[in-house]
């Protein structure tokens, strides 16, 4: 939108101090944003960003924004134009549809002598509006002025009287602009005694346009709600002056403004005017909103006291009434300013701050203590759990229910007696919390291997006490202990190569997951657990969980004796993951790794984390030690098997040579025999 200054001169007197530089300042401060200050044939034009009037419907005219600058600095604001109006007559406007129009009045008035006054011509110009026709010229100007479009139609194209509504049948409208448009069942329309003459709020239609030689004129002067008129424009892709204005709710007042400035300058462009009569018909008029606000209120939100005499004269320089009891302000709001805009007590106080001036305001001094917290991009780790084990490891994630069933408790080695029982369960064997993940995947578990021979879950959950109990949350009824666990399980034929792979898994969920201090030992004594396949899972100083295979007699009972399958069950709790900070940037290497394979015979005693141990502790170069595979046969001694290990060489300085790596593979053999009595494979 542009605003001359020498048109808001017609309503304040601008002080001579006040630089436009300054002005626009203020203005962008305070009210409007203004883009640009552009100097046009001796007067100087604000270019102001539509969107800063998204919310402020009284700001689209010149008015307005006078009204904005007297507030700003204390200016007295020159009312609008008045005039008389002619007697009231029946037959220019019928009955509104109240879902469309809440004002609609119309002036009846002839001449045949008009001309666009230079005044108008020259202010239209300078704001880049086109001249079209002097009547026309007068609407734009009053529009212009006020921020109430209005609209005159040639007298002898309709027939009385105008109404709004919505069209009740398809049809098509030749537009002002030349442009055909259709108007479907519910768009709102202006319409005579025959057919429909506008598209109400955003166009009129070419059949009652005004020409050279019209003579009689009708003028509309409406309010229209603003959800009709935004769906018209955007059904027609077409967005006018008009349009802009009625979409952001005007308020019905605003016509009576717009009816006395015509009249006022219509002389001025058609002397001899004859107006012969005016009908007015006021279906909804807008309402002054009321807002009771405090002091104390206002001061907490504003940081300090600007006075009650600064209160009071802000609001009301901005048309606001307010009348005071104690440290309460009853304020009644303008009608312009209460079609959405101002209606709550936050409002006030942005009336009321943003007039004396945020850059004004006292700056409080602030301290804020720094605390470390964790990163904001890491997830729980049951979070990444989930992932790793998914997406990498390639397992199938399954949710069952909390309770589980009583043979599968029994079968796991649970006791009925020591688990939490609760009412409503959905069997009789089924009443009680599960201890253990195990019982449920078992369930899951036969249920696949109905369908597939080859599977492997996981299940994240929590897991009941009946021993422990305490307030929930620590603050909450006494419940029992709930403990996060995570149960992992593969079937399939070959229980070595489960019993490998599932702990390959552990071992990537400790590297993956970046878990502290996650390890394997022997303590693990589950009833579950079959002896000859079974490793604890450590965390620091704490047993947290068990991988094994599972024993005969439990495949049995749980109806999977015919598969081998590996299971692991871990605590969540006690795991711990490194933080970020604690990440350490390694470089990569410039120079190419090397390594070599070795086959040992070892005592079946001997674990495979003591030959990695032993391995990589020969020498600086190994960076990585790993498992290929082991062999038992008719020539590997009883009690013996045969491992086969990759050594990973990383050199430092220059590319290692073969009698280097040779040396190396000779030195890694000698400890593995005199600590491990680890012999070469010879076979």
């Amino acid at each position: 939108m542009k605003i001359s200054l020498a048109w808001l001169s017609d309503y304040i007197d601008i002080p001579a101090d006040v630089s436009v530089k300054e002005l626009a300042h203020q203005l962008t401060l305070k009210t409007v944003e203004v883009e640009e200050v552009v100097a046009v044939d001796g007067d100087t034009v604000l270019e102001i960003d539509n969107k800063s009037l998204t919310n402020r419907p009284d700001l689209w005219g010149h008015y307005g924004i006078a009204r904005e600058l007297a507030a700003i600095y204390g200016l007295p604001l020159r009312p609008l134009a008045g005039a008389t109006y002619p007697a009231s007559v029946d037959g220019l406007v019928g009955q509104p549809d109240p879902e469309v129009c809440t004002r609609f009045a119309a002036v009846a008035f002839a001449c045949g002598d008009y001309r666009t006054s230079d005044l108008i011509r020259e202010r239209l110009t300078r704001i880049g509006e086109s001249l079209v026709h002097p009547l026309v010229d007068l609407s734009n100007y009053v529009m212009f002025t006020t921020g109430q479009p209005t609209h005159v139609y040639d007298a002898d194209t309709i027939t009385g009287p105008l109404t709004a509504g919505v069209a009740t049948e398809a049809g098509e409208l030749m537009l002002l602009n030349k442009e055909s448009v259709k108007l479907d069942i519910g768009f709102p329309v202006i319409r005579d005694n025959a057919d429909v003459v506008a598209a109400a709020g955003v166009m009129g239609g070419e059949g009652s346009a005004l020409g050279p030689h019209s003579l009689r004129f009708v003028l509309e002067a409406a309010t229209f709600r603003p959800q009709p008129i935004r769906r018209a424009s955007q059904r027609l892709g077409l967005r006018t002056d008009a349009s802009a204005r009625y979409e952001k709710g005007l308020d019905t007042q605003r016509v009576d403004q717009a009816l006395d400035l015509f009249l006022h300058l219509l002389p001025q462009v058609a002397p001899g005017v004859e107006v012969s009569g005016i009908q007015d018909v006021n279906v909804e008029p807008t309402a002054q909103a009321t807002v009771d606000i405090d002091r104390g209120f206002m001061v907490d939100r504003i940081g300090e006291d600007l006075g009650d005499d600064n209160v009071h004269t802000t609001l009301r320089s901005l048309g606001f009434d307010v009348e005071q009891d104690g440290d309460r302000f009853h304020v009644t709001v303008p009608t312009w300013r209460s079609t959405g805009d101002v209606s709550m007590r936050h409002d006030i106080v942005e009336e009321v701050a943003r007039i004396y001036g945020y850059d004004r305001l006292a700056i409080a001094d602030t301290s804020v203590a720094l605390k470390p917290v964790r990163s904001l991009h890491r997830r729980g780790l049951d979070r990444e759990l989930r992932e790793q084990l998914a997406l990498r490891a390639g397992l199938q994630e399954v949710i069952t229910y909390p309770w589980a069933a009583d043979h599968l408790l029994a079968a796991t080695g649970h006791d009925k007696t020591d688990t939490v029982l609760f009412d409503g369960a959905t069997a009789p064997d089924r009443d009680s919390l599960r201890p253990s993940l195990l019982p449920n995947l078992l369930e899951a578990v036969a249920a696949n291997l109905r369908y597939e021979e080859i599977v492997e879950v996981f299940e994240v959950g929590a897991v009941f006490s009946a021993t422990s109990w305490a307030p929930y949350q620590g603050a909450y009824e006494t419940m029992p202990e709930q403990r996060q666990m995570l149960g992992v399980v593969l079937a399939g034929d070959d229980g070595v190569a489960l019993f490998r792979r599932l702990k390959g898994i552990v071992e990537s969920v400790r590297r993956r997951c970046h878990v502290v201090d996650l390890s394997f030992d022997g303590d693990a004594d589950a009833i579950w657990a079959d002896p000859s396949a079974r490793l604890g899972i450590r965390a620091g100083d704490h047993t947290v969980g068990t991988l094994a295979l599972l024993t005969p007699r439990l495949r049995r009972q749980a109806g999977i004796d015919e598969v081998q399958v590996a299971y692991a069950e871990i605590d969540l709790g006690p795991l711990q993951a490194h933080r970020s900070r604690e990440n350490r940037y390694e470089p990569v290497p410039e120079l190419p790794a090397t390594g070599f394979d070795l086959s040992v015979v070892a005592a079946d005693d001997v674990a495979w984390a003591q030959v990695e141990a032993v391995t990589a502790s020969v020498d600086d170069l190994i960076s990585e030690v790993g498992y290929v595979g082991e062999y038992r046969g008719v020539w590997v001694p009883e009690g013996h098997r045969s491992l086969t290990l990759r050594v990973v060489l990383q050199p430092f300085e220059t590319t290692l040579t073969a009698e280097q790596v040779g040396a190396v593979r000779t030195t890694v053999l000698a400890a593995l025999e005199s600590e491990l009595d680890a012999r070469p494979r010879t076979a």
